[in-house]
């Protein structure tokens, strides 16, 4: 059964919302750590996710967000959106993820100009030329069509806005999410890719610095769920970590632009 794509992606709809309910896990991803980083201070809840909001953070530095229509893809549990809705102000902020458990559950928790809704990455809920920046942290390396991603974000993008993306690649080109792969579809693609850059030392670091707070958080799940949850969680238990480590992985950042 864990084979079947139905029930793989069931199981980690639920499990992902039972980690939505435990507080410090609102954000799941690798994180984000580098000597003298500094950073607008986030909100009180999301205090205990410094390195999550630093990964964000990082991802926007360069862009204004400030009185713009942002878009997140794969927003999982809101944490992201809520410390970029906290710390940016944009004028609207439209958060999707293909899971609606958890959009059921983040629309439990509102936050000014933040709305969630359940939508694919591939057909976002937008009239074309609808948004100035679309966003994904460690959101497309499940999907089958990346290419898909990539003609999406082409649509709904207005004249010079932006595609902010951070994510991890295998290095084996014959991987479905190779970076050879992805380079492939950028060249190919109708958006211009305008700076790469290579975070896997610093996804490595947060990791290693934010692990011992992630697994006691771990440790007090159901005992069924504890396992998978160390590779859904970004510890140094998961493989991505020994990836990350030996080189059969990259952490990547892109910043592509729609050419007026």
């Amino acid at each position: 059964m864990w084979r079947r794509p139905v029930f793989k992606r069931g199981f980690y709809e639920v499990l992902g919302l039972l980690l939505w309910r435990q507080p410090g896990l609102q954000m799941l991803n690798c994180g984000y750590s580098e000597p003298g980083f500094t950073m607008p201070e986030a909100p009180a809840d999301l205090a205990a996710e410094r390195l999550g909001c630093q990964l964000y953070h990082r991802l926007v530095r360069d862009v204004v967000l400030h009185d713009r229509e942002v878009v997140e893809i794969g927003c999982g549990r809101g944490g992201g959106a809520r410390f970029l809705a906290h710390t940016t102000q944009p004028r609207s902020y439209l958060a999707t993820d293909a899971s609606r458990l958890l959009i059921l559950g983040n629309r439990r928790r509102p936050v000014p100009r933040v709305r969630f809704a359940a939508a694919a990455a591939t057909a976002l809920p937008l009239l074309a030329a609808g948004c100035d920046v679309l966003l994904g942290v460690e959101a497309i390396h499940p999907l089958p069509d990346k290419g898909a991603l990539l003609t999406e974000a082409a649509r709904v993008l207005r004249p010079g806005g932006v595609l902010l993306l951070a994510d991890f690649f295998y290095t084996r080109e014959t991987s479905p999410h190779s970076v050879a792969g992805f380079h492939a579809l950028l060249r190919a693609g109708a958006l211009s890719l305008v700076a790469e850059e290579d975070w896997t030392q610093q996804a490595v670091a947060a990791l290693a610095e934010d692990s011992p707070r992630r697994l006691a958080t771990i440790a007090g799940l159901p005992r069924p769920l504890r396992r998978p949850a160390l590779s859904f969680a970004g510890t140094t238990e998961s493989p991505l970590y020994r990836q990350l480590g030996n080189g059969q992985a990259r952490y990547l950042f892109f910043r592509l632009q729609k050419v007026g």
